[in-house]
């Protein structure tokens, strides 16, 4: 069988070809830390990275998630706070108030106090949290909840939405505290707004009382001005349990997602060691193709009618 010259040069160059793509392969993977460069080399591996890759996505969104709600907890928890101490001051001086030891001067001064520790109790109630909607406003978070007028009677906008967010599992989390039990430790009667207001109002009553001089008045009022203060003591506990359980989940997320990267790892990233050995090897194969390309390519008739 006749066998053409340029036949051997072709079926070398071919297989120098072939060997320098598999040893240029292996030089990629290895610059890129991949152990596929292209989804045709694996489609089944590919698949599972594709998806992996899918839910470690949504592990992040709803690790973004919750760190936005203890945001916005932390918030409501520094407002509610600070309202907690104006209460405690508030119920301190109505104590004072009821103290034979002080003059109606002095009284009168601790109403003035008190109707400063409204305004700032209102403003308070009416924060925001970073997205710009108020924080005890229910679901109409557009607007200003607690509004006073001219008269200084104030009145609630809002409204008792509790908002959820669906955590691991099928666990509802309660995001909100609405302005119904911001003041009120919450009410079975949330369809009344004097629910929410009411806190004002009796306040308004003990600046009024010690305006006034009657220490009656001003001591009935005190058992109430600590009832205030619990509630919001409640408000506060309840934002900590809230924070709690978006800590555990958080904790929860991240574990799943640990295991998750970790899955992925072992489809996705390259063994080293594996790869070198592989390398060396395409290399030596390589070194002996062109050797012996380099010899046959000496290889003619010529040379032996010489």
């Amino acid at each position: 069988m006749k066998v053409a010259t340029h036949q051997y040069f072709n079926e070398l160059t071919q297989r120098l070809t072939d060997q320098h793509a598999e040893v240029a392969m292996l030089q990629a993977k290895m610059a890129k830390g991949d152990n596929l460069l292209r989804a045709s080399e694996d489609p089944g591996v590919a698949l599972k990275i594709l998806n992996l890759n899918s839910l470690l996505s949504k592990q992040e969104t709803q690790t973004a998630t919750l760190r936005s709600l203890d945001n916005r907890l932390v918030a409501e928890e520094a407002a509610v706070g600070s309202m907690r101490d104006i209460m405690m001051r508030i119920q301190e001086l109505t104590v004072m108030g009821a103290n034979d030891t002080y003059s109606r001067e002095n009284r009168r001064v601790m109403a003035a106090e008190i109707r400063g520790y409204q305004s700032q109790l209102i403003n308070l109630a009416n924060a925001r949290h970073a997205d710009g909607g108020y924080l005890f406003a229910g679901a109409k978070n557009s607007a200003p909840p607690f509004i006073q007028d001219t008269q200084g009677n104030v009145s609630y906008q809002g409204d008792s939405t509790r908002i959820y967010l669906q955590g691991a599992g099928n666990q509802q989390l309660e995001i909100n505290t609405s302005g119904y039990e911001l003041l009120s430790g919450g009410s079975a009667t949330r369809d009344r707004a004097l629910d929410a207001t009411a806190a004002f109002s009796e306040i308004d009553a003990i600046a009024a009382a010690l305006e006034r001089g009657d220490q009656a008045e001003i001591s009935a009022h005190i058992a109430t001005s600590d009832q205030l203060r619990g509630n919001l003591e409640l408000a506060l506990t309840k934002i900590g349990v809230r924070r709690n359980v978006i800590e555990s989940q958080a904790s929860i997320v991240e574990e799943q997602s640990m295991t998750l990267k970790a899955l992925l790892s072992e489809q996705k990233d390259l063994d080293y060691t594996e790869a070198v050995t592989k390398l060396s090897a395409r290399m030596l194969a390589l070194e002996a193709a062109q050797s012996s390309m380099a010899k046959i390519s000496q290889l003619n008739l010529f040379n032996y009618l010489r």
